[in-house]
């Protein structure tokens, strides 16, 4: 592998955990002394759960195991960072997130225009420089299933993450689930005053099918909303 300071890492790892099955064990070789907070939070990040670390000169030798769970896209030139709850555990199987029966989430950001192919987050990240991600890694069938403890320690992952890759804006697809993590529930739906690595953060409605204080309709209002505001910061 290559020196961790490359931000197209968590590429090459997301194609490594898409060519393995849960379970499995993979042996990597990072250079250069990675700093060993970053190491963790790249392979969580990419699904992968770190068994070792051993330091051997200036490189880092890394045995982790495959997780039943999706792999960030993400890289350096992300315009957006979309960030789930957690992956369903039909998402993981599907391959994508939000793939849910009746989850609102590829039809409402379709039609808003910030992606122009459904179900297929690596053209989003290629094509429209729209990042994906989740607060936390783990799947389960249900959002509510994550502890708060597991929340709080996915936004602090993201925190670094953000910081390090530094995306246009942050968007949290759930209030409930950004609560937790802030461990604050007065926050509400919009424009956040708390921010991620420095970069502006707003939240939406959960697109799930069993969220009903949201809408298909509200979902593509706020989705081009938010395409509207990162096309003016971009100008």
């Amino acid at each position: 592998m290559r020196d961790l300071a490359d931000v197209a890492l968590p590429a090459t790892l997301h194609d490594l955990h898409k060519s393995r099955s849960p379970g499995e064990v993979v042996k990597l070789l990072f250079r250069a002394s990675p700093n060993p907070q970053r190491i963790a939070d790249v392979l969580e990040g990419a699904g992968f759960e770190t068994l070792t670390i051993t330091s051997q000169g200036t490189d880092a030798r890394i045995k982790g195991r495959v997780l039943g769970t999706l792999p960030d896209t993400v890289s350096s030139n992300m315009r957006m960072l979309l960030v789930g709850l957690n992956p369903s555990l039909h998402s993981v199987e599907a391959g994508y997130g939000f793939a849910g029966p009746g989850n609102r989430f590829w039809p409402a950001v379709t039609e808003s225009g910030l992606v122009s192919k459904e179900r297929d987050p690596v053209h989003a990240l290629k094509h429209h420089r729209i990042g994906m991600s989740d607060l936390v890694k783990r799947a389960s069938t249900k959002a509510s299933a994550i502890s708060g403890a597991e929340y709080q320690a996915g936004v602090a992952r993201l925190d670094r993450l953000c910081g390090w890759l530094s995306p246009g804006v942050v968007c949290v697809l759930g209030i409930t689930g950004w609560r937790s993590a802030l461990n604050n529930r007065d926050l509400r739906l919009g424009k956040q005053t708390i921010r991620l690595g420095g970069r502006t953060v707003y939240v939406l409605p959960n697109p799930s099918g069993l969220n009903a204080h949201t809408n298909h309709g509200d979902l593509v209002t706020r989705f081009n909303e938010l395409a509207a505001i990162v096309s003016r910061s971009a100008a």
